[in-house]
């Protein structure tokens, strides 16, 4: 036998004998389910002392998990904290800082989903809701094209619950890359859409993204009847749905239960397939609820907060987040540590055993693992975190929190004290304001384009 084939029958040796071992290290990788509500606020669950809507199923996930009290959402709106969340940074290195419209487009090419990193590692990945990171047809910035192999939602949002159809008399309901009239309410296809996904996964690991419509308007519950037809465009006042100003309290909080259903479709389907014990779940809020709007009022509730969406108050940004996950996390506990959603990224990498990418380049990570803090209660180091908005501000460090809105004079709270933030120690407490303040200059020098 000759060298050349010793060499060969080595190689064909060495590959049969490794390939087993890398597919059980994919094989033993944990599944994660990632579901992300749409502006709902810190106080419309039961588990975080909500009144209104009855929400048993995500109840029983803080049960059988861990509550996050002191979790943010990177922005008070929509697409900066989506950007956030699947590139693991600041939004404002990819400069999604405020909700897109359906001309923008959307991530830069440079930016790395989590999609695109986990698909790396071996994991089937798909997203169910509500995309609103581009829409542009020439744009790398869509789902399929960012490392999700499945896709069913909208590309932007905004759409009539049962008909699909946006407010320029679009469809906006797409499986994969193409338009689809598909009948039923958005809320039930998506978790059917998730359902059907996890049934389809059985030898390789998953990614599950949720990103529901719900409970952003145009509020409707479900049985209402569609308001909106392909080919008709409607007045931008109509976009808060069919329903009377004083009737969407209601209204949402039927959408929130209808939103927990979803959950516990979800979470039954995990426990039949006997997954839970190498399943992660988490659960949040891509920014608080609305408060008031275009006349409606109490729309949701964000208590004992301050504010909320769009403004830079606790109300704003502060959102519920439940992480679940039987063999590792103990039941029914709760963490005060305070978090981001650009945390989730290098938290799903490390459980995925991946490498950090490299500080100083296009994709290197402002949101640090938080998997110290879930699976082993560890603390985390303390950080000084930022919020902006075009000129409204916000920076926490430990218990202190400097707010600006606008052009109003700079703010100063203690949240452990003063959760609502209702007393203002801006001239009580001059040095905290002032390394604050200096610290927002820096960041803002670094990140601010």
């Amino acid at each position: 036998m000759n060298r050349q084939l010793i060499c060969a029958v080595a190689c064909v040796v060495a590959i049969a004998l490794l390939s087993p071992v890398v597919a059980n290290d994919v094989a033993s990788l944990p599944n994660i389910v990632l579901i992300v509500a749409d502006d709902l606020g810190y106080g419309d669950l039961g588990c975080y002392g909500g009144q209104r809507a009855r929400t048993p199923h995500l109840d029983r996930l803080a049960q059988e998990g861990l509550r996050l009290t002191d979790f943010h959402a990177n922005a008070a709106s929509c697409s900066p904290t989506r950007a956030a969340l699947l590139t693991g940074q600041y939004q404002q290195r990819s400069g999604v800082v405020e909700a897109l419209s359906e001309r923008s487009p959307g991530l830069p090419d440079e930016a790395r989903t989590i999609a695109e990193y986990l698909k790396s590692a071996g994991y089937d990945t798909g997203i169910f809701g509500k995309w609103h990171l581009g829409s542009k047809p020439e744009s790398r910035a869509l789902p399929n094209r960012q490392g999700f192999d499945v896709f069913c939602g909208a590309r932007h949002g905004g759409i009539d619950y049962v008909s699909h159809v946006d407010r320029y008399g679009r469809l906006d309901w797409w499986h994969d890359e193409k338009p689809v009239d598909e009948a039923g309410y958005a809320t039930d296809l998506l978790a059917e859409h998730a359902v059907r996904f996890i049934e389809g996964r059985r030898t390789r690991p998953f990614f599950l993204y949720l990103p529901h419509l719900a409970v952003h308007f145009p509020w409707m519950e479900p049985g209402d009847e569609s308001y909106r037809e392909v080919g008709k465009n409607y007045d931008d006042r109509t976009k808060t749905g069919p329903h009377a100003p004083e009737n969407v309290p209601r209204v949402v909080d039927k959408m929130v239960e209808r939103l927990d259903d979803g959950v516990g479709k979800v979470m039954d389907c995990l426990r039949r397939l006997k997954l839970e014990r190498n399943t992660l779940v988490i659960f949040t809020s891509d920014n608080g609820g609305y408060v008031h709007y275009a006349g409606a009022k109490n729309v949701s509730s964000n208590a004992p907060l301050r504010g909320g969406k769009i403004g830079m108050y606790e109300g704003g940004h502060r959102v519920p987040c439940l992480a679940w996950w039987p063999s590792k996390i103990a039941a029914g506990g709760v963490n005060y540590a305070t978090m981001m959603t650009m945390d989730l990224l290098p938290t799903c990498l490390e459980l995925a055993g991946l490498p950090l990418p490299p500080a100083g380049g296009p994709t290197a990570l402002d949101g640090v693992s938080l998997v110290p803090v879930l699976l082993r209660d560890e603390p985390i180091a303390e950080r000084t975190l930022f919020w902006q908005t075009g000129d409204m501000k916000a920076v926490r460090r430990g218990p202190w929190k400097v707010v600006i809105q606008h052009d109003q004079p700079a703010e100063l709270y203690n949240l452990t004290t003063d959760l609502g933030e209702r007393k203002n120690l801006a001239s009580h407490e001059p040095k905290h304001m002032r390394d604050m303040l200096t610290a927002l200059e820096v960041w803002q020098s670094q990140f601010i384009k």
